[in-house]
């Protein structure tokens, strides 16, 4: 009896181990072998940088590293010496091609009014010349005088041939336009919205809301036309890269979910996340210095493929992430229904911002109120209409 009652508790120890193993096994079995880890895994997001249009002295800073900012809100100024000055030569050049234009009208004017002397100086040339012809017939007139009557002819003729030739030339340059949209207006009219945008983006605004970071600038320096002069990041335009093995991508799908842990709230923060997107590549395809696998030194090593875990936006309104934060995140890929490659656009994020929208607000009255001043207002009824020659018959002669 002694003896059986010391064998009892090896006999519970191993029928407790023998539970827990099974209970393992099919656990793994069930749950666990469907579950892909890994700690290679960091926070991703989107980095808008703030660049200066041209070159010019910084002005003013309005913000500052770890500060919000607002969409819309004006974060830089330069200084605006050079575009004012800019505008303002801009605007005279349109008010003399304004000018310019209108006399190239009036030129098509006269030249049809001049037309129509040169028709009535060949009129009566040629009436002279077939009087000069009878009369010289019955001897009546001399020689000369009627060589004198076929030269006026000749000349009076081609000096309307010519008349002619120039009205066209003059007809070709404002023909089928109007003085608000004939080319050299326009051309001009394009230089002075250029530099009423150059004038406006001395001022930089913020395109989206967010964290200022990377601040490189101080007031008074120069800045080059395109330099990096500090970025905002939106907090929420924010994703996980999770860095898989490529032997754990077979059973990986877009749609399958994600449990996210930070090491910034540890344990106590799960994160619902859901692959959107699988990679076209492994990492070390995109490095700087791709690896050369044809080299005689090749070893083989596991690649890493960078899977895109979207998260909620509730969760990281409540628990905001930054970008470059180490995190854990557990894939859970027993469904396989979903695609490894998206088969349609439909999900992809779409980032836009309407604050470029405002830079010509104004501009079109402006340019408006510098043709009106300019043009000659004889010309009123062509600031819109086209010429064309039915308007131009108009000054032809009528008939006596």
């Amino acid at each position: 009896m002694e003896f059986k009652n010391k064998r009892t508790p090896l006999f519970i120890y191993l029928f407790v181990t023998l539970l827990i193993t099974i209970g393992a096994l099919l656990y793994w079995f069930i749950v666990w072998r469907y579950k892909e880890y890994t700690n290679d895994a960091y926070v991703e997001g989107n980095q808008v940088y703030i660049t200066p249009l041209h070159s010019g002295f910084l002005k003013a800073i309005h913000t500052d590293d770890t500060f919000l900012v607002k969409q819309g809100q004006l974060i830089v100024e330069l200084d605006e010496t050079d575009a004012k000055i800019g505008l303002d030569s801009s605007k005279e050049q349109l008010a003399n091609v304004v000018r310019q234009v209108c006399q190239m009208f009036h030129t098509v004017f006269a030249y049809r009014a001049e037309i129509e002397m040169k028709k009535a100086d060949f009129i009566r040339a040629a009436q002279d010349y077939d009087h000069m012809q009878n009369v010289i017939e019955a001897g009546g007139l001399s020689l000369e005088d009627f060589e004198h009557a076929i030269a006026a002819l000749r000349s009076n003729f081609f000096s309307l041939q010519m008349t002619e030739i120039l009205y066209d030339k003059a007809l070709a340059g404002v023909q089928n336009t109007c003085i608000t949209n004939h080319p050299l207006v326009l051309a001009a009219a394009d230089k002075v919205r250029d530099a009423w945008v150059k004038l406006y983006r001395c001022k930089i605004y913020s395109p989206v809301e967010g964290l200022a970071a990377q601040r490189t600038i101080q007031v008074g320096m120069w800045i080059e036309s395109g330099t990096p002069l500090m970025s905002v990041i939106p907090l929420d335009q924010i994703w996980v890269n999770a860095n898989y093995k490529e032997t754990q991508m077979k059973r990986m799908r877009i749609g399958q979910k994600v449990e996210i842990t930070a090491d910034l709230y540890g344990d106590d923060v799960i994160f619902d996340g859901t692959i959107v997107g699988l990679p076209g590549g492994a990492g070390n395809a995109f490095s700087l210095l791709p690896p050369q696998n044809l080299s005689g030194n090749w070893i083989k090593i596991v690649q890493r493929l960078p899977v895109r875990v979207a998260l909620l936006p509730e969760q990281l309104k409540k628990h905001p992430l930054r970008i470059g934060l180490s995190t854990e995140a557990r894939t859970h890929t027993k469904d396989i229904e979903g695609n490894m490659v998206p088969l349609t656009t439909a999900g992809s994020p779409t980032y836009q911002t309407p604050i470029f929208e405002k830079e010509e607000t104004g501009d079109k009255e402006l340019i408006g109120q510098i043709i009106a001043d300019n043009a000659d207002m004889t010309l009123e009824q062509y600031l819109q209409r086209p010429l064309t020659q039915e308007h131009i018959r108009n000054y032809e002669a009528p008939n006596l």
